[in-house]
């Protein structure tokens, strides 16, 4: 694994995030071979340090992107669940130290068969990547369940369980000391219950809004301006893709729906990374050779001046790309658009009541054990992230030292904000949701057990029947029917004994979840006042 070199520290200020739904189901989308050979060109072409896809549904269509931007993203991974895939794939300009992929334990019903989300198996697609300056980034690639973006809210249950889901790996991931990214199609639109989760409960910002921060209240008098200036990502009158869709009226005067978002996030505590990465916070001598107290790990939540030491990941710019027509065709890239942020990587401000902070200069030396030293001086910037071990030292115990942690001092509690009364509010509409979608999946799964029991007696009372029947031609017919009822009592047993107590198992262990996490942000709340 090639790490960045400190030299480069200043040219990674910037981030460059892009997230696209390809549309790329094999046999069904229209245009797919041209389509994403074309993405793969276009990506080739650009500076972006992170793109994330979805629906690239097909493994050699990832081949192909991979293999064409790999001069560019030389980092990459596709993600596999479910039987047909998760049509997730990440690609990188960082190296990818970690990733797994977290299926969605609701993501629709076997019942929707023609949707095919159950049998895809939505998930989220995580990658830990090893930035020069901020250390790790955690960065998350869904595709949300599309079932549900009308009333009655009901129908939004799987995605409420899904973006809850989410929000509680963020919430881990922040925990643990990682920026966060998380992007992707999340079938949602702004003023839904799944995306106020994902900014009140995972404390998410959303790139665009930051940017456009009226993006969600104004009106659009063109398509043009509802992209530029609302973010319209999907069913656009200007996609070729959107003509002869049954789109509502209200959804094309608006120009289309915001459905694609990059959401970010800080570290919720700062943290020293042994081993790969480090905070030196010592100088080290002219000689380049440093010592072996140098380094220190800090156990446990690390000092508060630590978090304030950390760089700052800011949205700077955020605009929905990809709008035109693939060259040399009538068609557009996909049936979505694609969205593309830019963050600057900013220092702190100066703690008053910190010590200096010590910032690497211009010179840089190695030492005899491998380790990149550098001559520090005193500053108000951010200690940077450097690298510990060369590419050609294995990662092991004896790779670096680090003196005696430090011990924690516990940090001065703060009174609490207005946004616990939205966060819990945002749950509880949440709660409100899933009890009355309890409540119907309940209703649905005893009719369809009912179902089997009648297709069950009839089953029986047929093959019975068959033993007297008085014309041999019937017989044929009869053990039609005997098939089909048998199809049907198999089917009726899964969807509805089976399936109905698995759904209500999972949307008790979600709203049981729900429930608690209410209770404490009261108890917050009511200790704050």
């Amino acid at each position: 694994m090639s790490l960045p070199d400190p030299v480069t520290l200043e040219l990674n200020k910037t981030l460059k995030v892009l997230s696209f739904n390809v549309w790329g189901l094999k046999y069904i989308s229209k245009d797919r071979k041209i389509r994403i050979q074309a993405i793969a060109h276009y990506l080739s072409g650009k500076s972006y340090d992170i793109v994330c896809l979805q629906e690239l549904w097909v493994y050699d269509d990832f081949v192909i992107v991979r293999d064409q931007v790999g001069g560019v993203l030389p980092f990459s991974r596709f993600f596999h669940t479910g039987a047909l895939g998760s049509g997730l794939a990440i690609f990188s300009r960082y190296p990818i130290i970690s990733a797994h992929a977290l299926p969605y334990s609701l993501s629709g019903s076997p019942q929707q068969a023609f949707a095919g989300d159950f049998f895809v198996k939505k998930a989220a697609a995580n990658v830990v990547l090893l930035h020069p300056v901020l250390g790790e980034i955690e960065v998350w690639n869904t595709h949300m369940h599309a079932a549900g973006e009308h009333p009655p809210d009901t129908r939004q249950a799987h995605r409420i369980a899904e973006s809850w889901q989410l929000a509680n790996a963020i919430r881990g991931a922040a925990a643990k000391g990682r920026y966060v990214l998380c992007m992707g199609d999340l079938n949602s639109q702004p003023f839904s219950i799944p995306i106020a989760i994902l900014r009140n409960h995972a404390s998410l910002t959303d790139s665009f809004l930051s940017v456009h921060p009226d993006a969600n209240i104004a009106s659009s008098s063109s398509p043009h301006q509802a992209i530029s200036s609302l973010g319209m990502t999907c069913d656009s009158p200007l996609n070729t893709y959107s003509h002869g869709k049954p789109i509502p009226s209200n959804i094309t005067s608006q120009g289309g729906k915001r459905l694609d978002y990059i959401f970010f996030r800080q570290p919720e505590v700062a943290r020293r990374r042994p081993l790969i990465w480090g905070y030196r916070d010592h100088p080290v001598s002219d000689n380049g050779h440093g010592d072996s107290g140098s380094m220190g790990l800090e156990p446990g939540k690390p000092l508060q001046e630590s978090v304030e030491r950390a760089p700052e990941l800011r949205c700077i710019k955020s605009e929905v790309v990809l709008t035109d027509m693939v060259p040399g065709y009538d068609f557009s890239y996909s049936d979505h658009f694609a969205l593309f942020s830019t963050f600057s990587v900013d220092s702190p401000e100066k703690n008053q009541n910190s010590q200096p902070i010590l910032e690497p200069t211009s010179s840089i030396h190695t030492t005899t054990t491998g380790i990149i030293g550098q001559s520090y001086g005193t500053t108000t910037s951010f200690t940077p992230l450097i690298p510990l071990i060369s590419d050609s030292e294995p990662v092991n115990d004896t790779t670096t030292t680090f003196s005696p942690p430090s011990p924690p001092i516990p940090a001065i509690p703060t009174k609490r904000t207005s946004t616990d009364s939205v966060k819990s509010s945002t749950i509880q509409t949440a709660l409100n949701t899933m009890r009355m979608y309890t409540s119907i999946s309940r209703q649905s799964a005893k009719f369809q057990t009912r179902l089997c029991g009648v297709a069950l007696v009839t089953l029986v009372g047929l093959t019975i029947g068959s033993a007297w029947q008085p014309k041999s031609w019937l017989q044929p017919i009869f053990t039609l029917l005997g098939g089909l009822l048998g199809a049907a009592v198999v089917t009726f047993l899964y969807t509805g004994w089976v399936w109905g107590r698995w759904e209500e198992g999972l949307l008790k262990e979600v709203t049981e979840e729900m429930e608690l996490e209410l209770r404490v942000v009261e108890m917050e709340e009511r200790a704050g006042r």
